[in-house]
Order: structure tokens, then sequence, then C-alpha cells
């Protein structure tokens, strides 16, 4: 058979063969199965349009809180920025009536060396001359030894007297060696009689010996930061080194006139202590004859050597104003100079009130995440002893506080400041301090913080696209 009949001869199809029922089951499972791609498929060709929308709207959502998360931080804290207020004196419908001219006021001539008045309440000094002058200060040096005696012994304490405070010359308590009285007896003989054995037998119990008690004033002194005071013993005899100056005085004599004790002391008239080998007390009687010649004295204490001259730390009180002078150096018309600077002080003086230590002026921020605040407060009263004739400049007073300090914040952290009299010569300056404490707190509470306050910028949001919402 040639090729072209093979080609000739009719074509029969090959019989399909029969699938066995596994066949066909596997069959059937691939379809189903690409039916169900095909179907997903389909889903996810109808979601897509939803899916991008839900993308550009988390994309959107998350760049908007990053730029929320940056303004927030972007605006926490702030630059060390004053706020300002007026503060009137909260006594100032009584200006009118206190008022006076510069004609009307009468300043005293004091011939002493050195001299000062001062208001003990307000640490305002109403007259000076020659106040930082380093002088002699004579038996006033027993103002620091009563203090240190006061506030190193109990009054009851007990003492013998030595043979070297026996022999310490001029005023003296006649105290006999080896004679015992107790710490209050020699506190009065100290500062009624003003004396001197009675200084040394003080030093001597107080701080074991004259120089170690000696010590213990100057560290006083240190104390109270007073720069013109050294004490060479705890009399006042004259000796090298031994000088104050009159505004370190009256500052020691106003810190002594807070102690109750002390007060009590000097304003004593008489007091008497026994004697043994005498059939009678001895009756001493106080040096300090401004409580006889001055009805409104309550104190303190005189003074005389060679290099001192006459010399006088005087208390007095008139409706319940204090105030405080010391004339050293004064000559014998230093009880009238003394009258003639407390008569100034009560007559041609009045307090000009703005606020009380605590009382809060201002609101200062504090931190961030949370924010607080703390009041800007006067560390001290805020009270003012003015001359009559200046009242004018003292009606309002400028209250300048910082707007934003960062955490932490302690109590008595400077705030501010007030400004009295600005624009004239007594112009002063006041601290204003935090009334409270505020610690950092902890990085949850922050964190919440931070989120609370950017969610609060999207609530403003809304509410300046909506008014009124």
């Amino acid at each position: 058979m040639n090729d072209i009949d093979q080609f000739e001869q009719p074509q029969y199809p090959t019989p399909r063969r029969t699938l066995t029922d596994d066949e066909r089951r596997l069959l059937l499972e691939k379809r189903i199965k690409e039916l169900r791609k095909k179907k997903r498929k389909e889903r996810r060709r109808s979601k897509r349009p939803v899916r991008i929308s839900a993308a550009i709207l988390l994309t959107a959502f998350l760049l908007f809180f990053l730029v929320s998360s940056i303004y927030a931080l972007a605006s926490s804290g702030e630059d060390e920025r004053y706020l300002v207020v007026d503060l009137p004196a909260s006594n100032l419908s009584a200006f009118e009536d206190l008022e006076l001219t510069t004609s009307e006021v009468s300043v005293p001539a004091i011939p002493a060396s050195s001299a000062i008045l001062m208001d003990p309440a307000t640490g305002d000094v109403l007259y000076e001359k020659n106040v930082d002058q380093s002088v002699p200060m004579a038996s006033t040096t027993k103002i620091m030894t009563a203090i240190v005696a006061l506030e190193n012994a109990s009054l009851e304490e007990t003492t013998t007297v030595s043979d070297y405070a026996n022999a310490v010359g001029e005023s003296s308590a006649w105290l006999d060696k080896g004679e015992v009285l107790s710490v209050e007896q020699l506190l009065y003989a100290l500062m009624v009689q003003s004396a001197n054995d009675a200084a040394v037998a003080l030093a001597e119990h107080v701080g074991g010996s004259e120089d170690a008690f000696v010590e213990m004033m100057n560290a006083k002194t240190r104390e109270l930061g007073l720069e013109h005071t050294s004490f060479s013993n705890p009399h006042g005899l004259d000796e090298q080194g031994h000088y104050t100056s009159a505004r370190d005085l009256a500052e020691i004599a106003a810190y002594a006139m807070s102690i109750p004790k002390f007060r009590e002391i000097v304003a004593t008239r008489t007091y008497q202590i026994p004697w043994p080998g005498h059939p009678y007390p001895r009756v001493i009687e106080n040096h300090n004859k401004l409580l006889k010649m001055y009805s409104n004295a309550t104190g303190i204490k005189t003074g005389y050597t060679l290099g001192a001259g006459k010399c006088l730390v005087a208390s007095a009180e008139r409706e319940g104003c204090e105030l405080i002078s010391v004339i050293l150096n004064g000559g014998d018309s230093y009880w009238d100079q003394t009258i003639s600077l407390m008569e100034y002080g009560f007559n041609d003086f009045t307090h000009v009130e703005f606020a009380y230590s605590g009382q809060p002026l201002a609101e200062v921020a504090v931190g961030d995440f949370p924010r607080r605040k703390v009041n800007a407060v006067g560390s001290e009263d805020l009270i003012f002893t003015v001359r009559r004739d200046r009242l004018a400049s003292y009606g309002n007073a400028s209250v300048h506080y910082l707007e934003w300090i960062p955490y932490p914040v302690s109590t008595g952290q400077n705030v501010g400041y007030m400004v009295v009299a600005p624009g004239t010569p007594h112009e002063s300056k006041e601290t204003l301090v935090s009334d409270e404490y505020r610690k950092t707190p902890n990085i949850l509470i922050r964190f919440f913080a931070f989120i609370g306050a950017v969610f609060g910028l999207w609530w403003r949001g809304i509410q300046w696209l909506i008014p009124g919402l």
C-alpha cells in the first residue's frame, strides 16, 4: 500500500475511555476549586474601592494625628515671659485722710555718729545716718549675749560663778566667787543691771569658756547675715575686733525682740536676786531710763564706754506698730534723740498693705501633659512703712509673674516679683514665690495627658468649624 492510499483511507475517532468514579470525583473537586477561586477574585475586585478608601482615610488620620502631635509638642513649654497685673493697696481708701505734704513732715536732727530707725515688722528703714559704719557698741553687745544664752540653755539651769567672772570690772551685779545662780537670774542681771560679771558667767556656762561663747556669738552673726559686726567678748568693754553698725545692731535687736522671754526681761524695771551672806536681796534697776521717760517704750539696752560713747538701742510701740531705734555715740542727748526718732516714726509714717504672706496674687502655669498651676505669693507680708507725704506713689503695685514654668516646681521657688513705687527714689522690688510643690508626673500619666491634649486640639478645631457646637 502506497502512501496516498494510506492517507485517503477513512479515519475513525478513538473511542473515549470511561472515567472511573475516583477520576470523576477529582475532576469535580478541581472544578469546584476553580469556581471558588474565581468568585474570590470577583469579590476582591468588587471590594477594592472600599479598601482603597479605608487606606486613604487611615493614612489621613495618621497624618492628622502626627501633625496634631507635633503642634501639641511645639506649643508645650513657653519662653520665660512675664505677665503683668496691677495690684491696688488694700487700704487705699484710707490714704486720703493720711496724706501729708512734705512741709508737714518733721524730720529729726540727730547729732549721733550713727543712727537708725526701723520698723521690724516690714524691715523698712525710716531714718538712717551712717548706718553701715563699723563702730564700738559698748554694752549693747549684751543683746547678742542674751540671744545666744536663751537659745542654748534653759532658764532653770544653774552655774557657779568663777573667779574669772567675779573679777570682771566696771558694771556688775556683785556676783561672788562660788555663788550659784540660775541662767534666768543671770539674764536679768545681764540686761537690767548690764552686769559684766553676769555676761562672763553666762558665757562660761553656755560655751564652756568665754572664747568658745564668743565664737557662738559670731556664728549667730553670720547666721543673721550681718556684714559689719564682730564680737571679741560677751560684755562690750572696748577691745580690738569688737564692733558693729547701726543697721546690724537694729537687726540684732529685732531678732532678740522676737523671743518672748527677752522681751519680758528688757521691759522689767526692777528685779531681785538673792544675795547670800546679806540680810537683803540684790535689787537691780533697769539702766534704760527710756522706760520711765517715754510712755511707749518697751525696751531694750543702753551702753557706754570711752571708745563707744553713749549708746542706746530702744523699742517702742503705739497702736500696734513697734519701732526699733539705734543711737551710737549719741552724746548726752541720746535719750532725746531716741524719742525724736520714735515720734517721727509714729507720726509721719503709716503702713501700706498689699497682701499677706501666702495670699495668692497670680496663677502660674506649670509643665505640660498634664499642665498644672501654682500660685505666685509673697514669702513675707507685702506691707510697707511709708512716709505719709509719699503715699501717692504707693496706690498701686505691679505684679510680674511667669506665664509658664517647667516641672518640677518647689515650694518657695522664685516665680515673679512685685514692683512698688515705680519710677521714684523709693522704688522696691519684692520677690514672689510658688506656694506649692509640683513634681514631674510619671510617664504613664504624661502619655495619657498627651493623648488627651491632641484630642483636645481636634475638639477645638471642630468647635471652630461648627460655631455654637
